[in-house]
């Protein structure tokens, strides 16, 4: 009996599915416009009526079409499931797109799917669509447009010509620029649509080259072929120094580093004292170039008191007193030495065609001045202002020498000149700070800015003004801190060693017991480390009797500090 139950409900299961499947699913269609054909799988299956509504029955996954006069068609599938469904379906008004060019034979991509060849005349829905049109050697074109329903539209495109453009240079792979933007590399060809484009070729180590590229409306092909000239660093010097020089489209002063082509470059130099100079460089790779300048001369007359001075023209030991030679223009140091070591020296301009220098080393000494600092300082002595530093010449005798400097109080000094002696004056314009230096415990170094000042009590110690690392160093530490000193003010510090102190306990006769801060330390003889400040001290004998206490301040003791307890 069970057999025949399950048996049943096996077959009521089966025939229930198959019947699902020979009824199918309900699908309703609604489309716009009402009265559209439908057809399952290429067979019509019904209309939709005048409110545009079609039940159909779908067994399976099925394609579905929906059609109208007037209309563009739309196919879709469908995959029915257990329950019914509902579709609508909304077919667009056809219209008609007739495309021509000139030339023809031009694709047109229709919104990025449809493609077409003109003359062509192509069925679209109504609406706005997007067209892509382009032919090999002409320039691109994009353009959108808006199609109306059961109507022709027509589009006509004249294309623009592209100019194919070939550069090639030497050397190759050379970068190629069109308007400053890198397109690629030599050889290098493409296709220009018509206008002016700035086109720059160029190559690490040689000189890039510039020029216009027009390319006009139905250009002919263009060829362009680049020679690129190396590049060489050189350094170019003058003989004398510092020559004006004008070459390669650029002026600078010698010595000079430049970059240049590999070539041969006319040059001018000029300066002081030189006579103008023309030339020519072959520059053939890096290295160093040097131009020549013929000095001018004058007529040099050397005379001296004595006479009979050996005279030393920059350096060099030229004859004796009287001499006459030629010296190129310029600055020169003459120096000369009497028969008794008396000297005479000086910088000495020549500028002109006949020029004395006359060393007295009888009736005048040489003084040389210098100042610290030197920036913004000019001294006065006899009849003579000058900067520093000064080497002059002065007759015998005792001079008032002044030192001014705005930033400083003014120095006076008196000088003795005596002949054929070299006489120095030093001056420190820097201002100080005085500064008193007092420590517990004392005899601490004190160092400014890491230079030794001496120890405390320090008394009257100069320090330069701004800001200095004032260091108080004991035997155990030091204390640092930073100070702003100012010009002429005194300072009066005063510091204590922060540090621990260790102090060794002894007695006599006995050893006795001792307490600091009321903890056992012991019997003595001990050392104990303290810390720097007060303490209270106990002191027992051997019976444990208190013999002496007290206070004991440990802040100006030495470091290492012996301390005697009665031991009676």
């Amino acid at each position: 009996m069970k057999i025949h139950l399950i048996t049943r409900v096996l077959f009521f299961l089966i025939l229930s599915a198959f019947g699902f499947i020979a009824l199918g699913v309900s699908l309703t269609l609604i489309t716009v416009p009402p009265q559209s054909l439908v057809y399952v799988n290429g067979m019509l299956v019904g209309q939709t009526n005048q409110d545009g509504i079609l039940r159909i029955k779908v067994e399976s996954a099925s394609k579905i079409k929906v059609e109208n006069i007037g209309y563009l068609p739309s196919t879709f599938f469908y995959s029915p499931n257990s329950k019914s469904a509902t579709l609508l379906v909304n077919l667009k008004p056809i219209a008609y797109l007739s495309l021509n060019s000139n030339p023809k034979g031009a694709k047109v991509v229709i919104d990025g799917e449809k493609e077409v060849i003109t003359p062509a005349t192509v069925e679209i829905a109504s609406g706005q669509h997007s067209l892509d049109v382009s032919k090999n050697g002409y320039a691109p074109e994009h353009l959108t447009i808006n199609v109306k329903p059961f109507s022709v539209s027509s589009k006509e495109f004249t294309l623009k010509k592209l100019g194919r453009v070939s550069i090639k240079s030497v050397p190759d792979h050379a970068s190629v620029d069109l308007n400053d933007e890198l397109v690629g590399v030599t050889p290098f060809s493409t296709i220009l649509s018509r206008g002016t484009y700035i086109l720059t070729v160029g190559a690490t180590g040689y000189s890039k080259i510039s020029t216009s590229l027009i390319v006009t409306e139905n250009s002919t092909f263009i060829s362009k072929w680049f020679r690129l000239k190396k590049l060489a660093t050189i350094s170019v010097s003058s003989s004398p120094s510092g020559a004006r020089i004008s070459m390669a489209g650029t002026t600078f002063t010698a010595p000079s580093t430049i970059t240049v082509e590999i070539g041969k470059y006319s040059y001018t130099a000029s300066q002081t004292y030189s006579y103008p100079a023309t030339g020519e460089l072959n520059i053939s790779g890096n290295g160093k170039y040097t131009v020549k300048l013929k000095r001018i001369k004058g007529l040099v007359v050397f005379s001296s008191n004595p006479v009979g001075a050996a005279v030393k023209l920059d350096g060099k030991l030229v004859g004796q007193t009287q001499l006459s030679i030629q010296v190129p223009y310029g600055v020169h140091f003459v120096k000369m030495v009497g028969p008794d070591g008396k000297v005479w020296f000086g910088r000495v301009m020549i500028d002109q065609k006949v020029t004395t220098v006359y060393g007295d080393m009888v009736n005048t000494g040489m003084v040389l001045v210098s100042a610290n600092p030197a920036t913004g300082t000019i001294v006065h002595i006899g009849q003579v202002w000058t900067t520093v530093p000064a080497t002059l010449s002065a007759g015998v005798g005792v001079y008032r020498v002044e030192v001014f400097n705005p930033d400083y109080p003014v120095i006076t000094r008196y000088i003795k000149i005596t002949g054929g002696r070299v006489s120095k004056l030093s001056f420190s314009l820097e201002s100080k700070a005085k500064l008193f230096v007092l420590s517990k415990p004392l005899g601490a170094t004190v160092f400014v800015d890491g230079k030794e000042l001496g120890h405390t009590p320090l008394f009257d110690a100069s320090v330069p003004v701004g800001d200095q690392l004032l260091t108080i160093e004991w035997q155990d530490g030091n204390v640092q801190k930073h100070f702003l000193f100012e010009k002429d003010k005194v300072y009066t510090l005063s510091f204590s060693d922060p540090h621990s102190v260790k102090i060794t306990f002894l007695s006599f006769p006995d050893p006795v017991k001792l307490f600091i801060d009321g903890k056992d330390e012991g019997y003595t003889p001990c050392a104990i480390i303290l810390s720097r400040g007060n303490h209270s001290y106990e002191v027992y004998n051997v019976m444990g009797m208190k013999i002496a206490e007290g206070e004991l301040c440990t802040t100006a003791f030495s470091s290492k500090t012996y301390f005697f307890l009665s031991g009676r």
